[in-house]
């Protein structure tokens, strides 16, 4: 009965998803990788190795989907792309050591990074969170 029900959030939240508007979708990937990230911090020092590395895989696939939603063809300024794209590479490449070294340091460090870059995103005028059609 518990894997029906289960089943029935996971196709909601799926649907739900698919729903939200692009500037939902990055905030809940932000949001995401932020609690998986303090999740794994618990992970390494009760040593349950298994879960740490299934974590950290899926904030390196996270910051994957960041990067892929970027916009790097924007005429005015792609600079902010192209500076994000570098940011999610250095995580990315920050957490695989991460995971090697069991090092709780590093995680902190990419945490910090990540909530600084959702902060820039909240702050985004509520007018310009939809794109235009």
């Amino acid at each position: 009965m518990a894997h029906v029900s289960l089943k029935k959030y996971s196709q909601v939240r799926a649907s739900n998803i698919a729903e939200m508007a692009p500037y939902e979708q990055i905030n809940l990937i932000f949001s995401n990788i932020i609690g998986r990230l303090a999740a794994t911090k618990g992970f390494i020092e009760r040593k349950e190795i298994e879960k740490k590395g299934e974590n950290l895989s899926a904030c390196i696939l996270l910051l994957g989907a960041l990067q892929d939603a970027l916009n790097l063809e924007v005429e005015q300024d792609p600079s902010i792309s192209n500076n994000l794209l570098a940011l999610y590479d250095y995580c990315q490449r920050r957490l695989v050591q991460a995971n090697v070294d069991n090092d709780i340091e590093i995680i902190s460090e990419v945490a910090g990074i990540i909530k600084e870059i959702k902060e820039g995103w909240d702050s985004i005028p509520v007018d310009q969170r939809i794109p235009e059609v």
